[in-house]
């Protein structure tokens, strides 16, 4: 087979895998909930000869078909050609097809060879095209309708344009100089760009990071943290010789950002339900030298720590996690308002709860990584009417440093992060 022949065939052997699995992720996400990434990484498992170079296209293609799912089930006929026995080689020359293979990283040589005799649709390829939308097509069709009621703020252009890109990996430097951390990574080929107040998180842009291989991570000095649940840790201010419950730290990000604030001293006590994700948290602690944390599984019922024995409390409480739909875009079309209704509800326990703990003149600070008035500023007033004894405390905001009233809600276009809300009360003596 000449050269020719060979490429014909390479593409469309990978445009059969794509289509064929982008009909399973659909069929895996938005029938079973299961996550992309964890749909994904099963098949990455289940067959060991997809390499490096297609690994990078099928999951490229399957989260921007999240991502413009919105649009493509409003102004086409969705994604029921993916699911319709649209792999057949002999269907190859859709221009469906074709246009999002070039999204997903096909150069246009390729797609002018192997698709040139499909007739172009062009709705479909305008409202594709990364560089803008046409006219009478709305960037709100890639979010789901009822979300613009759930929210506390008037969706921009630029927040609409970000749920369309994945942000930059962040890290997060403790105990180490920067500068030799920043030169660590240098030496294994990635470029981090320092925040330009939070000297400690580090964006990393267009890189693929095998972060065992990092002499940084394998160090304790870097951890991944986004930029926006570095702030939720910033507003906490812990302070040395303190003492801090996590109330549902998971596998640990903030608890180790607590530490690194109190330089190692004082006691962290980190709970969550979930036993897995704190043996994941012990791991870490180890690797980064911290000996004050102590973990302890925690069904939001008994307390883990005695009432009134906290200098401060951190409740990352469990949510729609709607903050995060850059990074997992099939979330946004299985998320219900009855879901939101339920995770308030949970999320209201926790609060009156681990408040508990919370000793007189101490900090009680609730955070979650939702755009939603229900998990956020909702929660946050409901809690106060019900506890007369904290008070809404003001804090610097960790981007900018200008004083908010007691709450923040960091979106997207303040730092290309995830989203997050964060208030901060203070228990009066």
């Amino acid at each position: 087979m000449n050269e020719g022949g060979l490429k014909d065939a390479w593409i469309r052997t990978r445009a059969a895998r794509s289509v064929s699995l982008v009909g399973d992720a659909l069929r895996s996400a938005l029938e079973e909930n299961r996550p992309a990434d964890q749909f994904l990484q099963r098949i990455f498992r289940q067959d060991r000869r997809i390499g490096g170079r297609d690994r990078r296209l099928y999951s490229d293609l399957v989260f921007a078909v999240f991502r413009w799912l919105g649009p493509l089930k409003k102004y086409s006929s969705g994604p029921a050609f993916l699911l319709a026995g649209a792999a057949v080689a002999d269907n190859l020359d859709l221009p469906e097809t074709a246009i999002f293979l070039k999204q997903a990283g096909l150069d246009d040589s390729c797609r002018a060879e192997i698709f040139a005799p499909a007739a172009p649709i062009a709705r479909l390829n305008a409202f594709l095209r990364m560089s803008g939308f046409p006219a009478g097509i709305s960037r709100h069709d890639c979010l789901p309708e009822w979300i613009f009621g759930h929210l506390d703020f008037v969706p921009d252009d630029k927040f609409l344009e970000l749920q369309q890109t994945r942000p930059p990996l962040w890290l997060r430097i403790q105990h180490h100089d920067r500068e030799e951390v920043m030169g660590s990574l240098r030496r294994s080929g990635i470029d981090a760009v320092p925040h330009p107040r939070m000297g400690s998180a580090l964006a990393v842009f267009n890189a693929r990071v095998n972060l065992p291989e990092l002499e940084a991570y394998r160090n304790g000095w870097i951890e991944v943290q986004d930029l926006s649940s570095q702030c939720i840790g910033m507003v906490c201010a812990a302070e040395p010789g303190q003492c801090w419950w996590d109330a549902c730290a998971g596998s640990g990000g903030k608890t180790l950002l607590l530490s690194d604030r109190m330089n190692g001293k004082g006691t962290i006590t980190a709970s969550d339900i979930r036993g897995g994700k704190l043996d994941e948290l012990r791991q870490r602690a180890k690797r980064a030298g911290f000996s004050n944390i102590r973990t302890r599984e925690w069904d939001g019922i008994q307390l883990p720590v005695g009432e009134n024995s906290c200098d401060g409390v951190l409740i990352d409480a469990p949510c729609s996690s709607s903050g995060r739909w850059r990074r997992n875009p099939e979330s946004r079309w299985t998320l219900t308002p009855e879901r939101v209704a339920e995770l308030a509800s949970v999320q209201q326990k926790i609060l009156n709860s681990a408040s508990l703990a919370v000793k007189p003149g101490g900090v009680l600070v609730y955070a979650t990584c939702s755009l939603l008035r229900d998990e956020n500023r909702l929660n946050a007033e409901n809690f106060l009417a019900a506890h007369p004894e904290f008070e809404p405390e003001g804090f610097p905001h960790p981007l900018t440093g200008e004083i908010m009233p007691g709450a923040v809600q960091i979106l997207p276009q303040d730092g290309d992060c995830d989203a997050s809300f964060i208030t901060r009360f203070r228990k009066r003596r």
